[in-house]
């Protein structure tokens, strides 16, 4: 192949584990999410998968993370393959059994959900060891763009399969797909710098288990990374209102339907798939420029969202929304990629995601409240020009959005020195 195309071996294996699990991980999700309503567990049931499918990968994180080397990423991926796989088949074989008590569900799905503190660093870190430096940002962009639509095709086909056979037995379709991405992981191959050095003469490494504060402090003296982790507050807390009220907010105000609700979606996905192809084509500089301004005008697009009953309007914001999920998801990952140390990669985009998490069901359940009093298009809203200010504020106070590319590797340099 073309030498400067991402479709190298490594990536192309990469790229289809990745994909192959995303499909695992919604059907797993999904099954779970219906089986509890089958089984008649409720609004409980359901709010307490949302609780450990997000916590325990964002708090367990900085902690799995010291213990990552370069030359094992592939294989803290293919151990979480294998653990969720294992999981998956453990859940229905117990059911048919006659036991699924609401505790042993959620004590696997948080296991479940464990795994991922050490397949999304992993997975993330891994781009920079097999793809060349000038092509990372559209490794990430390719990943992105396909992650979205096949989120979007996993959900539909899962849908289908849990009316056709039952949430049980669909379950057991998560075996052979993550077994096939823990499969295709170990196919990656990658040279690890400095290899061919003595001991002696490598750098003292700077991070180890029982110095989990590593990662924080990284973030906190990056002058490219702080603000970024700072922006992601904010910008997590304004759209978990939309991700907790959405269909609340079609059903009610909007008169809408789940299907106008899947529409939405769908239109989410087909932004974000094409902002995701055209940053796969374009080159950028400023990395932190473009991550702020999509938080800027994806907080435009919730005040647009929830301050109007246009239908019309509300889905010409659904494509801004999806479109700045790429927009912001690219350049973080590259930002990260580029600045920061291979050794440190992993820990530093768990801090940042841990970030991420905590503040979606913080926000989410926030705006559930203030929904009962004002509407729940108005907390979008609000959510919205929380986002712009910050966004703002951001540029105006902050070296991210002048940062450059050149800016990060001595940023990098710096912090190899430190």
């Amino acid at each position: 192949m073309n030498s400067d195309t991402v479709w190298q071996r490594n990536f192309t294996f990469l790229f289809c584990s990745k994909l192959v699990k995303i499909t695992a991980d919604c059907f797993a999700v999904n099954t779970i999410l219906w089986f509890l309503i089958f089984e008649g567990k409720g609004a409980i049931g359901t709010a307490l998968l949302l609780a450990v499918s997000f916590l325990p990968q964002a708090l367990l994180g900085p902690i799995i993370t010291p213990l990552m080397k370069v030359d094992t990423l592939k294989f803290w991926m293919f151990f979480a393959d294998i653990t969720r796989a294992l999981l998956m088949l453990a859940i229905p074989i117990c059911y048919f059994s006659g036991f699924s008590p609401l505790w042993f569900i959620l004590l696997l799905m948080l296991i479940h959900s464990a795994t991922g503190a050490s397949y999304n660093p992993a997975s993330v870190s891994l781009i920079p060891k097999i793809v060349k430096g000038n092509l990372i940002q559209k490794a990430n962009a390719v990943m992105q763009s396909s992650e979205h639509i096949v989120r979007l095709v996993g959900v539909t086909v899962c849908g289908v399969t849990i009316v056709a056979i039952g949430a049980a037995r669909a379950m057991l379709i998560t075996l052979p797909l993550y077994l096939l991405s823990a499969s295709l992981v170990l196919f990656i191959k990658y040279k690890i710098k400095g290899a061919d050095e003595s001991e002696s003469d490598r750098p003292k490494q700077k991070g180890t288990y029982f110095k989990i504060k590593r990662g924080f402090t990284l973030v906190r003296s990056h002058h490219i990374l702080f603000p970024l982790a700072i922006y992601c507050v904010f910008s997590n807390l304004a759209s978990a209102p939309w991700e907790a009220l959405s269909a609340v907010y079609i059903a009610e105000e909007l008169g809408g339907d789940p299907i106008i609700h899947s529409l939405l979606k769908v239109t989410t996905a087909g932004g974000a798939f094409l902002l995701g192809y055209i940053l796969a084509k374009v080159k950028v500089n400023r990395y932190g420029l473009l991550f702020v301004t999509a938080g800027i005008v994806e907080g435009i697009a919730f005040f647009v969202t929830g301050m109007n009953s246009l239908l019309p309007l509300v889905f010409l914001a659904a494509l801004a929304l999806g479109a700045t999920i790429s927009a912001i998801n690219v350049p973080e990952h590259t930002i990260i990629q580029i600045s920061v140390d291979d050794e440190d990669q992993p820990q530093v985009y768990s801090v940042i995601s841990m970030i991420s998490y905590v503040m979606i069901p913080l926000g989410a359940i926030v705006g559930g409240y203030a929904a009962t009093v004002f509407g729940s298009g108005r907390v979008i809203a609000v959510g919205g020009i929380v986002e712009i200010i910050a966004g703002i504020a951001i540029l105006l106070f902050t070296k991210l959005g002048k940062a450059q590319r050149i800016d990060m590797i001595r940023e990098k340099e710096g912090n190899l020195k430190a």
